[in-house]
């Protein structure tokens, strides 16, 4: 069985400048993904049929008669939903350090790449507002765990002369992730 894994291992097909590259393109599409998620809920949050499916406002034709204006009746609920991802990204993130000295970072990274998804689901299939706030504290938790070994890991396997760079790569691509949200 053994012999059969290692024919899929990454490190097996790339070497060198080529297997920093791969390394470093997941490494930043992890960290592309975290920015993504964070401006989603920006434009999420002024969907009429959002609003009205989490119960924290509705929407009304405003007095310039603009129709669909949201109006929010329980700024709690909404910003509740929004910072408990935060709440799950610092979790994740220690949970992620824990683990990925215990069983190393890929396997980490493999761990909070399924959670993430696992939270993503979740997200995507909420039907109130408990159901959400649930579902945001999953994919806080799996994003957490990837922005604590994710850059760790690339930097590693870096030169010492390029770590910066691709430290400044990655977050960059975290505001990018941003603004294609937006």
């Amino acid at each position: 069985m053994g012999h059969q894994i290692n024919k899929y291992n990454v490190a097996h097909t790339f070497q060198k400048r080529k297997l920093l590259i791969a390394i470093n393109c997941l490494a930043s599409l992890s960290i592309f993904f975290f920015g993504y998620d964070q401006g989603m809920m920006g434009g999420v949050n002024n969907a009429k049929a959002y609003i009205d499916l989490m119960g924290f406002g509705h929407t009304e034709t405003a007095p310039d008669g603009t129709p669909n204006t949201p109006v929010i009746t329980n700024t709690l609920l909404q910003g509740g939903i929004v910072s408990v991802y935060y709440l799950g990204t610092l979790v994740g993130a220690l949970l992620g350090g824990w683990i990925g000295d215990r069983v190393g970072r890929i396997k980490t990274i493999a761990l909070g790449s399924a959670w993430a998804i696992l939270g993503t689901t979740l997200q995507c299939s909420a039907q109130n507002h408990n159901w959400m706030i649930c579902a945001r504290m999953v994919n806080g938790i799996g994003t957490g765990i990837l922005n604590a070994i994710v850059p760790v890991w690339a930097t590693e396997t870096a030169q010492h002369t390029s770590r910066g760079q691709f430290i400044a790569i990655e977050f960059t691509l975290n505001i990018f992730g941003v603004v294609v949200a937006y």
